[in-house]
């Protein structure tokens, strides 16, 4: 009974020390301590919550980006010509979106808040290229003149790739153009989007063993004419070899085209750029401008 009196003691004992500890602690914080812990709580709820519907509307934001690149029409495509360069620049709707998808990832970024993002590589790829690329307008090619070989040295930044766009940019370079070639030594990735262009029927081709000429459909009889000379005297001037061009062996032409120059008359002009071309010794192409597009 005795053990049991103590012990009843000692607990009443504790308990009146935990008051006075408490008390203590209680006056020791400010007065609105209590307040305040609750308003930041709710502050970071509120934040998480912002950021999560960020990476709602971010994915989002990439998805119909993704969509608009897929659909995309090379007519929609823009060229800035600056001298033989040509800067492409994508349309306005495309480029607003891609700088708000930027913004919100790049403060969702800084909060450390990207698990949400989905694709959260291919998103942020998109948010850098913007920055380096899209924005200040350095996606860029260039043409040696006047003979309209093309080169894209650095081609397309790797958030772009995947959506043929590199086909639609070439497509919109002939229109403005109206005729190019491709370089003899141009890479696969070039050599495929050649192949590619060769298949739309707005497109007429001479076909060589190690280039390829195309031109453009709205072209007049004369000007297809005095280009397909100048590509074939160039054949003749600058080849070492002296075999005279085969139809449909060493040259092939589509058949719109040769349809409109006449077979015969292709052939005569063959056999006579032949004898002559190294006579002439002019600049292929020099006569015709290079710009004979849209």
């Amino acid at each position: 009974m005795r053990d049991l009196i103590k012990k009843i003691i000692r607990e009443e004992t504790e308990i009146k020390e935990m008051g006075i500890n408490l008390r203590k602690l209680q006056a020791s914080q400010p007065k609105n301590y209590l307040v305040k812990s609750l308003k930041d709580k709710e502050e970071g709820q509120w934040l998480r919550a912002a950021l999560k519907e960020m990476s709602e509307e971010c994915n989002e934001l990439y998805s119909q980006i993704d969509e608009s690149l897929k659909n995309i029409s090379w007519e929609e495509i823009e060229l800035h010509e600056q001298g033989k360069f040509f800067y492409i620049v994508l349309p306005s709707e495309i480029r607003k979106k891609m700088l708000e998808l930027t913004e919100t990832y790049e403060e969702l970024a800084e909060n450390n808040y990207t698990n949400g993002l989905v694709p959260l590589n291919k998103i942020k790829q998109m948010a850098e290229d913007y920055r380096e690329f899209i924005e200040p307008i350095w996606i860029w090619m260039y043409i040696d003149q006047p003979r309209n070989r093309t080169h894209f040295p650095k081609g397309l930044p790797k958030s772009l790739l995947g959506y043929n766009l590199g086909v639609k940019i070439y497509r919109k370079l002939l229109n403005f153009l109206g005729f190019m070639q491709s370089e003899e030594n141009a890479s696969k990735d070039v050599q495929e989007v050649y192949r590619k262009l060769l298949q739309m029927p707005s497109i007429n081709a001479v076909v060589y063993k190690d280039s390829v000429l195309l031109l453009e459909d709205g072209l007049s009889k004369d000007e297809v004419i005095d280009i397909v000379t100048d590509s074939i005297y160039e054949r003749y001037l600058t080849k070492a070899s002296s075999r005279k061009l085969v139809l449909n062996r060493s040259i092939i032409v589509s058949s719109k085209l040769l349809k409109m120059i006449g077979e015969t008359r292709l052939l005569n002009m063959m056999y006579e750029l032949f004898y002559t071309a190294k006579k002439e010794k002019r600049v292929p192409f020099e006569d015709l401008g290079y710009k004979m597009g849209q």
